[in-house]
């Protein structure tokens, strides 16, 4: 029967009854029909001797597959004009077959013809109407855009939360900046009158050891001048005849030996001011607390007010009210076993996270006899055995049977001429360092060297029953 329009006919012309696709290598069989030749080599892959036609079933004895040529070069130039239309192709119609895409295909993802459904490439999959599969996907649409709305909701939340943490940052810091600016600004008005009070004073001084200096040089020149008269008259008199040489000779002899030197009173040239400075409480608490002013400068102004953080602590170490000092009981509090809590060596950490900037703060050892300071990473493990060492996120310095040691791998001795008080420990997390130092005498002990990444916090660790360890406040202006 001829096809229902030119177009179609010419469609079948070109295709093989097998894969119903564009010929591909066509060959002609004895009987007249044409098909690909890899399609007809499948057909006849379990046959021996005898071939038969897919269409007609008429035999052949042997394998005799001529190229048809012809219906090659029709099928090539089918194609090409198909590819050169310029007639407006239809959006859901089929590039291959220019059919309605009617269904779609589970395995390839993608809409399909009836005519690919036929074809060799589709034959084994599933294949459903296009209506379903829409309806389908968009219900699976809807089920993803719930959780993502939310999550897009949640998001704008902690936004708007960070937001409004950064706007009240902004406020506070503002109101500690004009704080300080008025502070120092006091202070230096305070240095300034202070300056010239010294100044005044010290003139008042000058002045005073120049009119002593100068009423000696004026009893010097009397002085002087009577000593002058009295050698010209002995000169003299030395001079004369016997005769009255002798004459009054005992006189003058004896005012020779009343005339002495009365040493004036010795006028030193020292400026001796004995006043004090008067420096405010607050810069005589800076000098007093951090050493004086360079080591303010340098460390000081960094400071930190560590708190020990419960949450961290080995139920066996007990925290003073204060959350500055920590013990190391012999008996077993019961606290509940959260993820954060070391569980077998008696351990705490600080409240404090750093992750960026320098941090300096200070722990009062005293007399105890084994102990390890430094910082951790937040991450480190807190359940089992845990070993101090920077591989492991530990940067730490320790007392162990009588010896300093900084616990690198392998441990480095410190070597301190009497033994510690207290430990100052200084964090600079950009430039990758931790540096400890005794903080009474204000030395260096030892500096770690990494890269640091992630959150950084403060680290204690008590090695005897009964040791206690303190964290030093360190607000400069208390």
């Amino acid at each position: 029967m001829a096809a229902a329009n030119p177009a179609e006919s010419l469609r079948e012309e070109i295709s093989c009854p097998i894969c119903l696709d564009h010929f591909t290598d066509p060959v002609i069989l004895d009987c007249g029909h044409n098909f690909c030749r890899s399609c007809i080599n499948r057909s006849w892959e379990w046959s021996d001797t005898n071939f038969p036609c897919p269409q007609c079933r008429k035999r052949s004895r042997k394998r005799n597959l001529r190229p048809n040529r012809q219906l090659a070069n029709m099928t090539e130039t089918v194609k090409n004009l198909s590819r050169c239309s310029f007639r407006p192709k239809e959006e859901n119609l089929c590039e291959k077959h220019e059919e309605k895409l009617k269904l779609f295909c589970r395995e390839d993802q993608k809409a399909i013809c009836v005519v690919c459904d036929r074809s060799q490439g589709h034959r084994s999959h599933t294949v459903i109407p296009i209506e379903e599969a829409v309806q389908e996907y968009k219900e699976k649409i809807k089920m993803h855009l719930e959780p993502l709305r939310k999550d897009l909701e949640d998001l704008l939340m902690f936004r708007s939360h960070e937001e409004k943490k950064a706007e009240v940052l902004r406020r506070e810091t503002e109101i500690k900046r004009q704080k300080v600016e008025s502070e120092f600004e006091e202070l230096h008005q305070f240095l300034n009158k202070q300056k010239q009070i010294l100044l005044s004073r010290l003139e008042e001084e000058e002045k005073k050891i120049l009119q002593r200096i100068r009423e000696n040089v004026t009893q010097l020149e009397e002085q002087s001048s009577s000593f002058t008269h009295l050698i010209s008259e002995i000169e003299e008199k030395s001079q004369q005849p016997a005769a009255k040489l002798l004459k009054g000779v005992k006189d003058a002899l004896s005012r020779c030996q009343k005339m002495k030197f009365p040493e004036p009173q010795a006028v030193s040239s020292d400026l001796k001011m004995d006043f004090e400075l008067g420096y405010p409480q607050q810069l005589n608490k800076l000098v007093t607390k951090f050493g004086g002013i360079d080591w303010w400068m340098e460390y000081g102004r960094y400071a930190v007010d560590v708190t020990l953080n419960t949450e961290t602590a080995h139920p066996e170490v007990v925290l003073f009210e204060d959350r500055k000092s920590v013990r190391w009981e012999d008996r077993k509090q019961i606290l509940p076993d959260n993820t954060e809590r070391f569980d077998t060596d008696p351990c705490v950490l600080g409240c404090e996270g750093f992750s960026s900037g320098r941090h300096y703060w200070e722990v009062e050892v005293g007399d105890e006899t084994d102990w390890a300071l430094g910082v951790c990473k937040d991450s480190v493990r807190r359940k089992g055995r845990i070993l101090l060492s920077p591989g492991e996120g530990y940067w730490t310095v320790a007392l162990w049977y009588g010896e300093y040691s900084a616990l690198t791998s392998p441990k480095s001795p410190i070597s301190l001429k009497e033994s510690l008080q207290a430990v100052g420990i200084l964090l600079d997390y950009e430039a990758g360092k931790v540096s400890f130092y005794n903080a009474d005498k204000k030395s260096h002990l030892f500096t770690f060297t990494d890269t640091f990444t992630g959150t950084l916090r403060p680290f204690f660790y008590l090695y005897l029953y009964q040791s206690t360890l303190k964290v030093r406040p360190m607000a400069a202006w208390e």
